[in-house]
């Protein structure tokens, strides 16, 4: 089964990394860019797996597949 990680924006500026389906974040990030390193080391370890990154408004920018 495929686990699914989300980059998006969080409370007060902040991006966070959250599972599909958890209620809670994994972690949070001051950046954007911290965030993606991190689900993409999360994605790698985790496979297989997929890193979905969204925009500050939410929308859907990019993702990633990490098959084994």
């Amino acid at each position: 089964m495929k686990t699914i990680y989300h980059v998006q924006s969080g409370k007060t500026g902040s991006w966070e990394i959250k599972k599909e389906g958890a209620e809670q974040a994994t972690k949070t990030f001051e950046t954007k860019a911290e965030a993606y390193q991190y689900g993409r080391s999360l994605c790698d370890e985790n496979r297989p797996s997929e890193l979905i990154i969204h925009q500050e408004n939410g929308q859907i920018e990019d993702h990633s597949l990490y098959n084994s």
